[in-house]
């Protein structure tokens, strides 16, 4: 079953940050709670974690993108969605 990660809401009043550095690639296998993204404000850093077990199937943004709160980024899947 697929699943998307969406950015978390990491600071009252937050609206976007920007993805600093991917640290898996497409098709990697990933365990629920692993860090999958870097991503930075002009205050903080934060890692966004995989919601679930299983592969990277998708990115849906690029390293240096600025995106929203609660905007999906990628699709973590099962080995069959690969």
């Amino acid at each position: 079953m697929k699943v998307e990660v969406k950015v978390p809401l990491f600071a009252e009043g937050a609206t976007k940050i920007k993805i600093r550095q991917w640290l898996f690639e497409v098709g990697d296998q990933i365990k629920a709670g692993d860090n999958l993204v870097e991503a930075t404000t002009d205050k903080i850093s934060i890692n966004i974690e995989s919601p679930k077990s299983g592969f990277l199937i998708e990115k849906l943004v690029d390293e240096d993108d600025t995106v929203l709160i609660d905007q999906v980024i990628a699709i973590i899947g099962d080995l069959e969605d690969k």
